[in-house]
């Protein structure tokens, strides 16, 4: 693994349960991202860091048993990018502690790329994206096409450390710039 310009935090994962047809809606609406809930924004960071990086999140992780969330609540909100669909968790304090001890353990390691980042992260609100970038019409049409059933389930059994040199969907899309920490 390289080390990085950037660095984020997240757990990734599958969906357990999901409704039939969110595969095919999420290829129609959204880039192919992996599905996940992030933890620690995208964060500019010195690459003599990441061996503290590293050593933290190992520590985090063993500090922690894996857990399930549930996803069942749509939100629809606007972006400097256009306007985005999630499927919102339900509240889950394992989660919400989680995120709080990685936020607040790696805050020391550099600043936020943006502002809208840095308010994602003091804000949590766990989800799975199911669109984005989304025009006024697009929006529409997503919209019509949504289905009511929208209840997600997801293991949460594992942290993941990507470190990149550009802030790209390519760059953070590769396995290669990813490092996974197990839950004990």
């Amino acid at each position: 693994m390289s080390n990085g310009n950037f660095f984020n935090i997240r757990a990734d994962f599958d969906l357990n349960v999901k409704p039939p047809w969110l595969d095919d809606f999420r290829s129609k609406y959204d880039l192919p991202h992996d599905y996940h809930i992030t933890f620690k924004t995208t964060t500019k960071f010195k690459s003599e860091d990441f061996e503290n990086l590293n050593t933290e999140l190992k520590i985090i992780s063993k500090s922690h048993r894996p857990f399930i969330v549930v996803f069942d609540e749509l939100f629809i909100s606007s972006t400097s990018s256009g306007w985005c669909m999630m499927i919102k968790a339900q509240y889950n304090q394992e989660l919400f502690d989680l995120q709080k001890e990685v936020a607040e353990k790696f805050s020391k390691y550099g600043d936020h790329t943006t502002k809208e980042r840095e308010s994602f992260e003091k804000n949590f609100d766990p989800h799975v994206t199911i669109a984005r970038h989304l025009t006024p019409e697009q929006l529409r049409k997503a919209k019509r096409e949504l289905k009511k059933d929208l209840m997600c389930e997801a293991l949460i059994n594992s942290l993941t450390l990507a470190t990149v040199k550009e802030d790209t969907f390519e760059e953070w899309s590769n396995p290669a710039n990813r490092i996974f920490y197990k839950l004990k």
